[in-house]
């Protein structure tokens, strides 16, 4: 059950993150990713799963 918060929790502020990033940084043309809310939420949020999938087995391997 922790697992699975941690991994939810991590997507949802990658997904933050990612709007974020569009708001304040995104470029209007040209760029796939940023130009779009929808796309740099979902993307960043991936990202974020994947990355917080590799820190906690890092993690889970040290203990």
């Amino acid at each position: 059950m922790k697992t699975k918060l941690f991994y939810i929790g991590m997507t949802l502020l990658g997904m933050l993150v990612g709007f974020l990033y569009y708001r304040f940084y995104g470029c209007t043309e040209g760029c796939m990713i940023t130009g779009n809310p929808w796309r740099s939420t979902a993307y960043f949020g991936l990202m974020f799963l994947l990355g917080s999938n590799l820190i906690k087995d890092l993690i889970t391997k040290k203990s």
